[in-house]
């Protein structure tokens, strides 16, 4: 009876051994069958680098610091490009319109630091006549005209004409703007449509939409034959707040079909939008839509990539908040944007105050960078 229970123990003994050698062989396939998988995975490395480049908006007052400091400061970061307003050009602020030279001059000094003008922005109160389709704004529309021509010439990505903003009606100031606090005491601004609408402001002349229309359409269709064909790009921004009626007067570039009817009323492959997520969400329209709509048309030039929380139709007032801190996913925004091969410039376009900040909110600006970056790297 004890060979029994001996024997017994010697098959379980081999029958053990034979298992774990079996289960071991079963093992390294099935780590071989995983590694062949992983090795199959796209890898960031394998996938195609996203197109998407990080830039600023910058200022006249950007142009005043100690050996350009300012300026070094954003290539320091990682900021490329810029997006200027033509004030920053010599001779735009008193005449509306600068040289070829006095462009040149600017983007040579930018060139110096390590940075290109992707985007350069006219002011509206400099063509607010040809906005009215009034007989004098021909001579707006010819510095305009001069202007894209300068442009093109020096391969400017991007040249922002806008829709005529009803502020620039208004009959003296007031202060559309509340400013509240955010995590830990940041400061940021609120917009109250019920409050506006209370300080009695009112327009200093009567306009309506089809004499806006009326004006733009001409502006558009003068401007946009000089840069067909070419690497310029007019970008339209839209209006902001996007309210087809503010403070008296009517707005016309509030919604996506605003945009279309512009696109569609002078066609080109080089009229599109300058898409603000801030004031598309504003609107209550689906941001991650627009950016699928414009971006299968190649009509996406240009993005402001700023959050808010709120939006006019719900909330009649939204607050203009850190780029990760209002209602909108900006991974997914980052994530729209590359599904529809956008090859321009993102910049977070507005900043918010942050305790001891200092000049230019340059605190802000290298989180919002950083922060754009990080979204960037994870594509």
């Amino acid at each position: 009876m004890t060979d029994q229970p001996r024997d017994q123990g010697n098959q379980t003994r081999r029958g053990f051994v034979r298992t774990a050698a079996l289960g071991a062989a079963g093992l390294a396939a099935a780590s071989g069958r995983s590694a062949a998988t992983a090795d199959q995975r796209p890898t960031r490395s394998k996938r195609r680098p996203t197109k998407i480049r990080i830039g600023t908006r910058v200022s006249p007052a950007w142009l005043k610091g100690k050996n350009d400091d300012d300026l070094r400061f954003l290539k320091q970061i990682g900021v490329d490009h810029v997006d200027i307003t033509l004030d920053m050009i010599e001779g735009y602020g008193e005449h509306g319109v600068f040289t070829r030279k006095a462009l040149k001059a600017l983007i040579d000094r930018l060139d110096g630091l390590g940075l290109k003008i992707e985007r350069a922005n006219s002011l509206g109160s400099f063509y607010l006549n040809a906005h009215l389709a009034r007989p004098e704004g021909q001579k707006e529309i010819d510095k305009l005209k001069t202007i894209a021509g300068h442009l093109v010439e020096f391969d400017i990505p991007v040249y922002g004409i806008q829709a005529c903003q009803a502020r620039l009606h208004l009959a003296g100031g007031g202060n559309h703007w509340i400013r509240r606090r955010g995590r830990g005491g940041y400061r940021y601004l609120h917009f109250d449509l019920d409050r506006v609408q209370s300080l009695g402001l009112k327009p200093k002349y009567k306009v309506s939409s089809d004499q806006l229309w009326k004006g733009l359409l001409n502006i558009y269709r003068q401007v946009i034959p000089l840069v067909d064909g070419s690497k310029t790009r007019v970008a339209m921004h839209g209006n902001d707040p996007p309210l087809h009626q503010f403070v008296g007067s009517p707005q016309i570039l509030c919604r996506f079909k605003d945009f279309d009817r512009l696109f569609s009323e002078v066609p080109s492959a080089n009229n599109g939008i300058t898409f603000c997520c801030g004031t598309r969400y504003e609107s209550g329209e689906d941001v991650l839509k627009g950016i699928e709509h414009f971006g299968r048309r190649k009509q996406l030039f240009h993005v402001h990539f700023r959050n808010v929380r709120g939006t006019l139709p719900a909330d009649r007032g939204y607050s203009e908040m850190f780029v990760d801190d209002g209602d909108m996913k900006m991974g997914q925004v980052v994530r729209a944007l590359d599904a529809v091969d956008y090859d321009g410039v993102i910049d977070f376009d507005h900043p918010v105050g942050i305790t001891g900040d200092t000049r230019f909110s340059k605190q802000y600006i290298s989180f919002a960078v950083g922060y754009m970056r990080g979204l960037l790297d994870n594509l």
